[in-house]
């Protein structure tokens, strides 16, 4: 009997809205040349990409082999979320202070440590009572998770929290808030699963970000003709 996952949903509606931004800030990025926009381009397609791997072939299939492979496929693209994340933190607040290859030295042999981990010790399973996909992962590596997203996203979130009152207005203000909450609610709903549920969603969880997901795509919906907020360091 095949089960559909719902955190399966969840994530797919998560590439949707990842790469619904990402499209803007291409648009943006032409239009304009803005470096900012063109990292968010990126970042969205990156972002997408590892939800897609995450989400849909969970929607498609139950054989826990394939699930295993796209599990590690999803979680390639978050690492490449993350170093596109370190560039975006260096260039809205680390530049004046360091430069780019001094973090990325640091960040990128992180991510392949952690990648190595992840493909000789992570484990899939689908659970029907809940019905959800369940990936699963050995403390150690949860505990490198746990460090690279808290340290990496959780200021970016709060970068853009600080951009609001600069907006010029009500729906930029709106969809910076989204902006700043979708890295802060992503890295510590990571987080928590890693330390309360392994690694693993629950039916809260993935139920509240289906919810968060939905809400950011009415927002970035909403016309304007650039994603990119005012910024101010």
């Amino acid at each position: 009997m095949f089960y559909t996952p719902l955190n399966g949903f969840t994530w797919s509606l998560g590439s949707i809205v990842s790469w619904q931004f990402a499209i803007k800030a291409l648009f943006s990025y032409r239009s304009s040349h803005n470096p900012l926009a063109r990292i968010y381009w990126l970042l969205g397609v990156a972002l997408g990409m590892a939800l897609f791997f995450f989400g849909v072939p969970a929607l498609v299939t139950n054989n826990i082999h394939t699930l295993k492979y796209t599990y590690f496929l999803a979680d390639f693209f978050v690492q490449v979320t993350i170093q596109l994340e370190v560039w975006l933190l260096w260039f809205i607040g680390l530049r004046t202070y360091m430069k780019l290859r001094n973090l990325l030295v640091v960040t990128l042999p992180f991510s392949a440590v952690l990648l190595s981990a992840q493909l000789l010790t992570s484990y899939v399973t689908i659970s029907t009572k809940p019905n959800l996909v369940i990936y699963t992962d050995k403390p150690l590596v949860l505990a490198l998770k746990s460090i690279i997203y808290m340290a990496i996203a959780l200021p970016i979130g709060y970068f853009f929290l600080r951009q609001i009152p600069n907006q010029p207005s009500f729906r930029a203000k709106a969809k910076t808030l989204f902006s700043g909450l979708i890295f802060i609610i992503l890295s510590s709903a990571a987080t928590s699963n890693n330390i309360l549920d392994k690694g693993s969603d629950t039916v809260s969880s993935a139920t509240i970000l289906g919810i968060f997901f939905a809400l950011f795509l009415i927002v970035n919906l909403l016309p304007r003709s650039s994603p990119t907020p005012v910024v101010k360091h």
